[in-house]
């Protein structure tokens, strides 16, 4: 049985309010080693990786000599036409320390009209979202909770616990990542608000 519940969001983006319901499931049982399996790609992000968009914390905050893995991505698509789905599980592990919590690699999407999808499957976290006019939206990120992202906005995923958060995210392939065109001091604003 799966049961859900609603909590409303609303982002107000050029052409009006858009209003965001992320959903909550329960009853609902995934199989993560399973899906591991299934995906014939897998890579890796690393703490320095990280280090060139700030964590939240002091500017210049040592990373690990080690280099611990911050997240590993699996992922696996229904093929390669741009109406195709890209499909990942993102094991996303706590930081060093929690004022200094390991995230994703924020990015916009390449296309402007294409959003993504995150389900929280295990731990605790936030997606993060940003617009390309600086304003900042965040949604709890938990087992089982469901998260948009809608287009034209950038966003990363930040493990807020001592486990790792695990999340599923689809989007068309067609989307990309883009990288270039999101400064780094734009996340500054989200850690710097200080919600764990």
């Amino acid at each position: 049985m799966i049961t859900f519940t609603h909590k409303k969001l609303i982002v107000s983006d050029q052409s009006g309010d858009v209003s965001l319901e992320p959903i909550v499931m329960s009853g609902l049982v995934l199989d993560i080693d399973q899906l591991r399996t299934l995906a014939p790609s897998h890579s890796v992000r690393r703490a320095s990786e990280l280090s060139v968009i700030p964590a939240p914390g002091p500017e210049g905050v040592d990373i690990d000599p080690e280099d611990p893995v911050a997240y590993e991505v699996f992922e696996w698509t229904t093929g390669a036409a741009p109406t195709d789905l890209l499909c990942a599980v993102t094991v996303l592990y706590a930081g060093p320390d929690p004022a200094q919590p390991f995230h994703t690699r924020g990015h916009f999407h390449r296309d402007p009209d294409g959003g993504e999808v995150v389900v929280g499957l295990q731990g605790n976290g936030r997606l993060d979202l940003l617009s390309r006019a600086g304003e900042v939206r965040q949604i709890a990120l938990g087992t089982l909770i469901w998260a948009p992202v809608p287009p034209g906005w950038a966003h990363r995923v930040t493990n807020l616990g001592p486990a790792p958060l695990v999340f599923l995210s689809t989007c068309s392939v067609a989307v990309g990542h883009d990288y270039a065109n999101l400064p780094k001091e734009s996340w500054v604003a989200i850690s710097e608000r200080g919600d764990r």
